[in-house]
């Protein structure tokens, strides 16, 4: 499955993180210094085990927009669950005042 795939089917939306590696070659040059890359993964947890996924360079900009769609996406379903829950709140109060008259 790709990384795209993976960003846009998980059922909680991953982060996209960059970081160098190291090979662990005890004569690389990533030994001593900087490590190789930077490589861009998609991290995302599945019940207590954190799981990573490369993404290859080609991919970076799809998988880019695909996180952030997911974001905007949970952030308007947040906001329109705040919303619901204001009126339900609402609608309760009025109802209570309702019964006290």
């Amino acid at each position: 499955m790709s990384a795209t795939k993976v960003a846009e089917t998980l059922y909680k939306t991953p982060a996209l993180v960059s970081h160098r590696v190291r090979c662990g070659k005890p004569a690389c040059r990533c030994a001593g210094g900087e490590g190789h890359g930077p490589y861009v993964f998609l991290h995302w947890r599945e019940g207590g085990v954190q799981r990573r996924r490369y993404v290859r360079r080609a991919d970076v900009a799809a998988v880019r927009a695909a996180v952030a769609a997911r974001r905007a996406d949970d952030r308007a379903t947040r906001q329109a669950a705040a919303l619901a829950l204001a009126d339900l709140r609402g609608v309760r109060a009025w109802l209570r005042d309702l019964g006290t008259a």
